[in-house]
This record gives C-alpha cells, sequence and structure tokens, in this order.
C-alpha cells in the first residue's frame, strides 16, 4: 500500500457520512485553543530557564564550570527555539484544516471511483 492509496482513503473515510469529519474539527478546534497557552508557557518557561543558567554561569567559579553552563544554555535556547517553531507549526496546521481538507464532506464524490473511472 503506498502513501497516494492510504491518503486517498483516509478522505474517502472522512468524506462518508460516519461523523468522522465533524470528530476531525472538533479535534482541530481544541487544539487551537490549547496551543496557545502551550507557546506562552514554553515562552516563560524558556525564559525562566535561561535566566537560571545565566545565573548559573556568571557564579561559576572555574572556567570548566563556566563553559558547562554555557553549553548548557546554549543547548536549552536551541531546545525552546525548535519547540516554539513546531508548537507554531502544529498551530498553523490546525487553523488551516478547513482549507488543506476544504473539499470533505458528505456530498463530496468518492474520489478512488473517481480515480479509476
Amino acid at each position: 500500500m503506498d502513501f497516494f492509496s492510504l491518503a486517498m482513503g483516509m478522505m474517502n473515510l472522512l468524506a462518508s457520512n460516519s461523523g468522522l469529519s465533524s470528530v476531525a474539527k472538533n479535534i482541530f478546534d481544541i487544539s487551537k485553543t490549547v496551543l496557545v497557552p502551550i507557546m506562552v508557557l514554553v515562552g516563560v518557561g524558556g525564559v525562566f530557564y535561561s535566566i537560571y543558567l545565566g545565573v548559573n554561569m556568571a557564579r561559576a567559579d572555574s572556567s570548566d564550570k563556566r563553559e558547562e553552563a554555557k553549553k548548557r544554555m546554549v543547548n536549552a535556547i536551541i531546545g525552546f527555539v525548535v519547540i516554539f517553531v513546531l508548537v507554531t507549526l502544529m498551530y498553523l496546521f490546525a487553523a488551516n484544516a478547513d482549507s488543506i481538507f476544504g473539499g470533505i464532506g458528505p456530498d463530496t464524490p468518492n474520489i478512488s471511483e473517481e480515480k479509476t473511472a
């Protein structure tokens, strides 16, 4: 089974009258409301953790401890940026899910039947 036939099968399942399209819409609506507080929490956590690591770096007694704190700070900043970008992409996907899956509804023809015809 290739990816195209799997995607077409999923789209046909959502297009059927099984009610899955309303479930998918509810999931995307809930994810849009949950992802904004997650972005705020990640941002606030990143700021406080970076401040904590900066204080540890400033209070380090030896150059080894200072280098270790510097590595941890760089890794933390990279991690928070990656998390923020991924959560932003998830939010954009959830916000635009209607336009991505726009043609899916009860009156949408079966896509796999059109392909074989």
